[in-house]
């Protein structure tokens, strides 16, 4: 079985107009179409059970819309997390109905919302997200489209671990992406999740291994960052650390099972 934890996909509206957008500011080809059928498509040809949407609302008056989307496109073959945005004035009643509509989760991407991530403003926030029990998917590291300045470090993720205790992080592309120095020394070891995406090309598999070794397989996911990345390509990749054959189920899927 693989469930990638970290794939993204647009409403068929704006699907195509999004992926372009992305393309030209990343300077990457996408792998598929950007829509749901885009990506339940590419799964099938690269061997995904499941896949994890992680949408992100770039103002927040898109947060209604995109939730009551992720509500409709949701599938046995995709778990979509919810959208939230930090400058909504109704952060807390928006939060409770993505809890009451079943999202066991929330990403938030700080470069394209526009906050630092460990700005005292959002620590409320991030309370209101532990005590309802939702998981927090942060985008972590440099974004390959928006590279400065840095809106969530290592530094700024150690902040949010230490003064919110209990709340459930999933540090995306193995923590913090291009910033793995920084990940060693603030988040290695700490109990937050990484995930995959995107990192093993930079990283390479030997590094990728020894981090995940320091850090704990219990405490990794797979994701591909789909459209960003083919699937396949990145479940080889993983297959083929130097790391036991148990390790290697749990962060290709047995870790994901506890967040979905």
């Amino acid at each position: 079985m693989v469930i990638d934890f970290h794939a993204h996909c647009f409403a068929d509206s704006i699907a195509a107009s999004a992926i372009k957008k992305l393309e030209a500011g990343a300077d990457v080809a996408a792998v598929h179409d950007g829509t749901a059928e885009g990506l339940v498509g590419h799964m099938a040809l690269c061997g995904v059970d499941k896949s994890v949407v992680l949408p992100v609302a770039t103002k927040p008056s898109q947060v209604r819309r995109i939730n009551e989307w992720a509500c409709g496109a949701k599938s046995d073959k995709l778990t979509f997390y919810g959208a939230l945005h930090p400058d909504d004035e109704d952060f807390y009643s928006s939060a409770e109905r993505v809890k009451e509509s079943g999202f066991r989760g929330v990403k938030l991407h700080p470069d394209y919302q526009h906050f630092y991530a460990d700005e005292p403003r959002m620590m409320p926030l991030y309370e209101a997200l532990r005590d309802l029990g939702l998981v927090l998917v942060l985008h972590a590291g440099i974004d390959i489209g928006y590279p400065v300045p840095v809106h969530c470090t290592p530094v700024m993720i150690r902040k949010i671990a230490d003064n919110i205790p209990g709340l459930t992080i999933v540090a995306a592309h193995m923590g913090s992406y291009s910033l793995w120095r920084d990940v060693d020394e603030f988040l290695t070891g700490l109990p937050i999740y990484f995930d995959t995406s995107f990192s093993h090309h930079a990283l390479g598999g030997g590094a990728m291994a020894d981090m995940i070794r320091r850090h704990g397989a219990e405490r990794v996911l797979f994701g591909t960052d789909s459209p960003w990345k083919r699937a396949d390509d990145e479940i080889a990749a993983v297959r083929s650390l130097n790391l036991p054959a148990d390790d290697i189920d749990k962060i290709l899927y047995k870790n994901a099972l506890a967040l979905i």
